[in-house]
């Protein structure tokens, strides 16, 4: 009895131990990873790092834990943070080989005990599994499509994708380049290493190797780590911009760098006069070659007509040239704003700063882009083109008013991380989800849209389809919105509000506003 009791008890603990190491819990379902992302060892970032899953990754998940997600992947148990993975009950994919841990499991039909049993499996019988249905493991067994508990199958050999999505590791010291906009490249191969740097896209850079999910690279002698997802193998193209011809420096000291960033190294420092070509444009930089040097100019501060005497003379009356023009508090757009002026506001120009004009408006003195000050009078300067401070706004076409239209019913929806249909939305989800219904599509995030979809709107031509981008506390261009005419946008706002109404004339999105583009063709 004793003898018949220890085996019983011997086998139960072994059902136990292989239950343990087949998926670390009953399965929930799965996730879809948004980005790159770390698996670790445990829920949270203090934990150690098992590898670096790239962006599309799908997992098998086997409960949360404080907002971490347990997830199977290659037949390891690890843990994602939930901010950067979308969960479905249900998930379809190639999620490697399981193996039946228990003795006599059924084969179903559907994903349920009430559903019909195709056959019963033995103890070690192995199949391909296809899918997660909530607590189910959707399977393929020698040709049958079924279901089995997923607390009977232990997993191994996951086909998810490698780290490069490119499929393939680049040689070492082979050229590539930098694929999107704002990339930034790392101390080490992680995202808690500090950055060094920050590239747009087309940036020439040198593949050194490789390490868990990120490549190392050398740009402008720099060397450091890029995730493999924003690397390209390749020699980068001629012009990675629309730009090309001559440019010229316009300013005292200013400096050539390695990227279109403050944050990227500094080449060089050059004053008015200096020639450069100009080879391409990244958002508000040009790509310029100067002495077999390649490198990045803000615009801010090149023209592309030489500097000469043409600049207006000191305290020369003029007016403001466009509406929403800012004046900042020195000569660039890292300044503070000072105030916001609409077409025709008369001010004086009292000097030039490289391409800014220093002026003073209603006794206010500052700074304001010499592309948006005309010399003259105010009746001289009023163009027609502008329309007149009554004159109702454009009604745009009709594609952007359905768009709008659409928009508008979905106000009130909830605002949910990384949403993208009706059960909740992000701010970029919720413009991909809307002009998804008119047979538009577009990059995921706001930036990715902005700097790599439409074309570019001023303000003062807005119409009503548009979409508005702005920047928040954590990057240049963070956030987006739909116009709809009268000043007004709809956008996701923030968790308490979700969809909303704003009025893009409140003094917070002026001051955030980046610019605007056209997605309707």
């Amino acid at each position: 009895m004793t003898k018949h009791f220890l085996r019983t008890c011997l086998i139960l603990v072994l059902c136990l131990v292989m239950l343990a190491v087949t998926a670390g819990a009953v399965s929930q379902g799965g996730v879809t990873t948004n980005t790159a992302v770390n698996l670790r060892t445990g829920a949270g970032t203090s934990n150690s790092i098992i590898t670096t899953l790239p962006a599309g990754t799908k997992l098998i998940c086997g409960g949360q834990t404080n907002g971490w997600y347990k997830v199977v992947y290659n037949g390891t148990v690890g843990y994602v943070s939930g901010s950067y993975v979308t969960p479905s009950a249900t998930l379809s994919g190639s999620f490697g080989t399981g193996t039946v841990a228990a003795s006599a499991v059924n084969l179903r039909a559907g994903a349920g005990t009430n559903t019909a049993v195709l056959t019963s499996l033995p103890k070690g019988t192995q199949m391909s599994v296809i899918g997660v249905s909530g607590e189910w493991y959707q399977v393929n067994y020698n040709g049958t499509t079924g279901y089995i508990n997923s607390a009977y199958v232990g997993l191994s050999g996951s086909a998810a994708p490698a780290p490069s999505q490119s499929g393939t590791t680049p040689a070492s010291g082979s050229a590539g380049t930098v694929k999107g906009n704002s990339v930034r490249m790392r101390s080490g191969a992680g995202t808690s290493y500090s950055i060094l740097g920050t590239y747009n896209n087309g940036t020439a850079l040198t593949i050194t190797g490789t390490e868990n999910g990120w490549t190392k690279v050398v740009i402008g002698g720099v060397a450091g780590y890029i995730r493999s997802d924003y690397v390209a193998a390749g020699a980068a193209p001629a012009n990675p911009g629309t730009a090309s011809g001559t440019g010229y420096i316009n300013g005292t000291g200013v400096r050539l760098r390695a990227g279109a960033s403050t944050t990227s190294q500094i080449l060089g420092s050059y004053n008015t006069g200096t020639a450069m070509t100009i080879t391409g444009s990244s958002g508000n930089w040009y790509a310029v070659t100067y002495n077999g040097r390649n490198g990045y100019v803000s615009k801010d501060y090149m023209t592309t007509t030489k500097p000469g005497s043409s600049a207006p003379a000191a305290n020369t009356p003029g007016t403001v040239k466009g509406n929403y023009v800012r004046l900042r508090s020195g000569a660039g757009t890292n300044y503070s704003i000072l105030g916001t002026y609409n077409n025709g506001t008369p001010l004086t120009i009292t000097g030039t700063y490289g391409s800014w004009s220093t002026v003073t408006i209603n006794g206010k003195s500052g700074y304001m882009s010499s592309t948006y000050v005309a010399a003259g009078s105010v009746a001289a300067s009023v163009t027609t083109t502008q329309p007149a401070a009554s004159t109702p706004a454009s009604t745009g076409s009709a594609t952007g008013a359905a768009i709008v239209a659409t928009a508008k019913q979905y106000l009130g929806y909830p605002y949910v991380y990384g949403g993208m249909s009706p059960s909740g939305f992000d701010c970029s989800g919720f413009v991909n989800y809307v002009y998804k219904q008119h047979g538009y599509s577009m990059n995921r995030v706001a930036k990715d849209i902005y700097y790599g979809n439409g074309t570019y709107v001023e303000k003062a031509n807005l119409q009503p389809g548009d979409l508005l981008f702005f920047s928040n506390s954590s990057e240049s261009v963070g956030h987006v919105g739909i116009y709809m005419g009268g000043n007004q946008m709809i956008h996701t706002s923030t968790s308490q509000t979700g969809v909303i109404i704003s009025d893009i004339t409140s003094n917070y999105y002026i001051q955030h506003y980046v610019g605007a583009k056209r997605i309707i063709t």
